[in-house]
């Protein structure tokens, strides 16, 4: 279960007159009694009329969620104020009541902190209301859910909890939560690829790749996978998807998918333990980290047949006992250089694509995992995730410009995981596992993963998003 953040810091005010069933003692021949008003009788939610006075009369006050004061950033004084989240975050997740900050506060889940102390509080009626509007989609007047024609998305599998959390890339809020997994057993969302008309993720403890529709997250296909599919690899139309097996020291097999039917249509040989892939930006060729082979297998799309094999030093024995351990892969905009991240030396190798040679080495931290290239080719960020760091190496300088690590307070790395950046360069996410529970969730009482975003022309972390348990291998749509 996950929650949202926000912080209400001054009392809410006096409650909105809600239902008396008959004029109170003291009143005047002249005043009208106030109409009951049913929730439980009302089949169709209009925003204006049913949603927004049970915010009015308990939150959207003065010194506290109104539009002038707006405590922690927030404002609950119109939908739109409301869906635009506080200073950490959504307060709300369309079609997941259960996993919205908004009602959990007041339903009795137990939550890290309460909400501070107010002088009313909604009363159930108006919570399972609340609730029921957020399932039925949180809709304005107009009809529109929040965020439902977003056109930047990050996906974000949650590994530990079978679902992906889907971040409105131009807000940076959380907004859609999509079940992935068919068992009571964690099937383990492991990586996203995506496209502007589809999203696939690998499900590494089922041996299967799912295909969502990505303008309804509708699950519309599935591929049966040998072993424990990882990562995945999608060519620029869309028709190929290839996904590495990352099983045991004697898995050497990528997979080849047919997206239109989901069907396996071939397999292709490669050295021991295929991790990290990677197609380049020319949709001709596929890169493949052979983990305990320390190389790149160099795959023609065309013909999916392997063309080279890149040696990540000149004294590497493939069948040997493995140095490098390469984990991931990115490629240059310009599909010129392979950086590969190499986890057991801590060190970033740049290859060559033309030659097929390593060319420059940059060390960064403990246990390099995922990377990205900005668009513009100036800087390469990897995820350092023993380390608990990002590095971020600048290309033209030839050295790692920055290092970013978490503040004394909150410790927002921990086990760095997945990378993406946004196609024009802005943001760089980061998921992190939190599997040594150093990054404490503000309301969550168990310990969920986070998404930290940074804004990479202020060179700083601009927003943490918590997510769901130990969310991996992240990605941005084109």
């Amino acid at each position: 279960m996950m929650f949202r953040t926000f912080h209400s810091v001054a009392r809410p005010g006096a409650r909105l007159l809600v239902a008396l069933l008959a004029i109170t003692p003291g009143c005047s021949e002249n005043e009208s009694p106030v109409a009951v008003i049913d929730y439980g009788a009302i089949t169709t939610i209009v925003y204006s009329r049913h949603v927004q006075p049970i915010l009015t009369g308990n939150c959207a006050t003065a010194g506290c969620h109104s539009a002038a004061d707006r405590a922690a950033g927030l404002s609950l004084a119109s939908w739109t104020g409301m869906i635009a989240g506080s200073d950490h975050g959504e307060v709300l997740v369309s079609r997941r009541a259960r996993n919205s900050l908004l009602t959990l506060l007041f339903d009795g889940t137990p939550l890290r902190k309460s909400h501070p102390p107010t002088a009313t509080t909604p009363t159930a009626a108006e919570v399972n209301f609340l609730k029921r509007w957020i399932d039925e989609g949180a809709v304005n007047d107009a009809g529109s859910a929040p965020y439902a024609g977003t056109a930047k998305r990050v996906y974000v599998p949650n590994q530990g909890e079978d679902n992906v959390s889907i971040i409105d890339a131009g807000h940076l809020l959380v907004t859609r939560i999509i079940d992935v997994g068919s068992t009571q057993i964690v099937e383990g969302p492991h990586f996203v690829t995506a496209n502007d008309d589809y999203w696939y993720v690998s499900l590494i403890n089922a041996g299967e790749v799912w295909k969502f529709d990505a303008r309804t997250d509708t699950l519309v296909g599935k591929a049966s996978i040998p072993g424990a599919p990882a990562l995945l690899a999608l060519t620029p139309d869309g028709s190929k998807l290839y996904v590495s097996q990352f099983t045991t020291a004697f898995t050497n097999k990528l997979s080849v998918v047919n997206t239109a039917t989901m069907a396996l249509v071939g397999e292709i040989t490669l050295w021991s333990m295929p991790h990290g892939l990677r197609m380049n930006h020319a949709g001709t060729t596929v890169y493949a980290a052979n983990m305990m082979s320390d190389n790149v297998s160099v795959i023609d799309v065309a013909g999916d047949t392997v063309v080279a094999t890149i040696p990540l030093a000149w004294d590497v024995n493939p069948t040997g006992t493995p140095r490098y351990l390469p984990m991931e892969l990115a490629v240059s905009p310009d599909d010129s250089v392979l950086a590969v991240a190499c986890s057991e030396t801590r060190e970033v190798r740049m290859i060559s694509t033309a030659s097929m040679t390593v060319v420059d080495s940059f060390a960064v931290g403990d246990q390099p995992w995922h990377l990205q290239f900005t668009p513009d080719n100036t800087l390469c960020y990897v995820t350092n995730r023993r380390d608990h760091t990002v590095s971020a190496i600048s290309i033209p300088l030839r050295r790692v410009a920055k290092v970013y690590e978490s503040p004394a307070e909150p410790r927002v790395f921990n086990y760095p995981h997945g990378c993406d950046i946004t196609p024009d360069g802005r943001y760089t996410f980061v998921s992190n596992e939190n599997s040594g529970h150093s990054f404490v969730p503000r309301y969550n009482i168990n310990f969920v993963g986070n998404v930290v975003v940074i804004d990479n022309l202020l060179a700083g972390i601009v927003r943490v998003l918590e997510v769901g348990k130990m969310p991996t291998g992240l990605s941005v749509s084109p």
